[in-house]
């Protein structure tokens, strides 16, 4: 049996294993399985990982667990277990791709705000004390305003002007992709 996931408009997750992907300007088929094992073998998981996550996540739950689901809990499972700041953030933003694609809007947000909080430390750590937004070529009016805009990295660690909360940006079945990035500045 084939589920569709529409565009979530704010209640729960639809427990899926195919779908398609629902755009404004094109209707184009993406297949959850070959989505989900495309951003676990970028960090060399495949397959077998993924089955025994879901057989896990099944046995726990004792109910069914789409793959999509299994997915971003195993690659949250090596996020908490890798020390390589890095790693953790090509996974975050893999993570964040996939949301996207399914249109979880708020999970995605929550986890582009922590990728931002991340390098925010990782500067700070590294002595840094400003950084400077700065935003893609294609970025929505809101973003747009902040490109250039510095700020301490206390202050924007308190008012976490990016992921911009006002973003306009369309990706995927989501609205708010904001692709915009802190820049250590001296």
């Amino acid at each position: 049996m084939v589920k569709v996931i529409k565009p979530k408009a704010g209640g729960k997750k639809d427990p899926v294993r195919n779908a398609k992907k629902e755009s404004p300007k094109e209707d184009v088929p993406f297949d959850l399985r070959e989505e989900s094992l495309n951003m676990l073998s970028k960090f060399l998981l495949g397959p077998t990982d993924l089955a025994m996550k879901v057989r896990q996540m099944e046995h726990a739950q004792e109910k069914e667990v789409p793959e999509w689901m299994a997915a971003l809990e195993l690659m949250r499972d090596h996020i908490i277990k890798t020390e390589d700041t890095e790693l953790k953030l090509r996974m975050y933003q893999a993570m964040v791709e996939m949301l996207a694609k399914l249109g979880h809007q708020e999970d995605m947000h929550a986890i582009q705000e922590i990728i931002a909080r991340v390098n925010l430390k990782t500067f700070k750590e590294m002595g840094f004390e400003r950084v400077e937004v700065e935003c893609a070529e294609d970025c929505c009016p809101n973003c747009r305003q902040m490109n250039g805009k510095r700020f301490l990295i206390d202050d924007a660690m308190t008012t976490m002007p990016i992921p911009c909360p006002d973003c306009t940006t369309e990706k995927y079945a989501v609205h708010s992709y904001c692709r915009c990035r802190y820049f250590a500045v001296f």
